[in-house]
């Protein structure tokens, strides 16, 4: 089952967990990679559209076989998930910062210290990140993720142990595209004239560019 590079980032966060959430999971492709992990008891593939889950269901009939008793389809939005109490590994990607917020902030109510979340953002992320900073959560570790001409960053989270999020994200400057990043966001932001965006720019401007 081929992956691109942003979702066999996120798959690599997996560890030793024993359910993993795909909450937005469109093709379901993510989740249902884990089918061959030993571990896992059960993969949760959810999505509010009533087609993501009809189309899913015809595929999941049509090719696999073994294992469907590991599949469990929820038809819901992440804000409804309950997380049962194994450890679980969820993923929140492919859509806008504020609804990744607004799970989030919903399954703080449910996650334990065992268990990770890991999340990316298609846009909004300096709210994003900001608001992490403010939240109960660690930072594990985070990536930069280029494809199809778009940066991603993915952010492991967890409530147990790291760092504070940073609020720009200074471990994303420093990687192989970390320059070209940085000067991707400088070109972005200086057109912007609110207040967040110049600080913004202004964090820039004081890295050390990588050459």
């Amino acid at each position: 089952m081929a992956l691109s590079q942003r979702l066999r980032t996120l798959r690599g966060y997996y560890q030793d967990h024993e359910s993993v959430w795909d909450i937005g999971c469109d093709h379901g492709l993510l989740g249902l990679s884990f089918l061959d992990e030993p571990l896992i008891r059960k993969i949760h593939l959810v999505d509010p559209s009533s087609l993501v889950m009809k189309t899913l269901k015809h595929s999941i009939d049509s090719y696999i076989t073994e294992k469907k008793n590991f599949l469990e389809l929820h038809e819901q939005r992440g804000q409804d998930v309950v997380p049962g109490p194994e450890k679980n590994l969820i993923f929140i990607a492919g859509m806008g910062g504020k609804e990744i917020e607004s799970i989030s902030h919903h399954l703080l109510t449910y996650l334990t210290q065992k268990d990770d979340l890991v999340i990316s953002p298609h846009r909004d992320i300096l709210p994003v990140r900001e608001n992490l900073n403010r939240s109960p959560f660690f930072l594990g570790d985070e990536a930069l993720v280029f494809e199809d001409g778009r940066f991603y960053q993915v952010l492991s989270l967890n409530l147990r142990n790291g760092e504070k999020v940073h609020p720009y994200g200074n471990k994303i400057f420093q990687g192989e595209r970390g320059e070209e990043y940085r000067q991707h966001q400088l070109r972005t932001f200086t057109a912007h004239k609110d207040e967040r965006s110049g600080a913004y720019v202004e964090y820039l401007n004081s890295l050390t560019p990588r050459i």
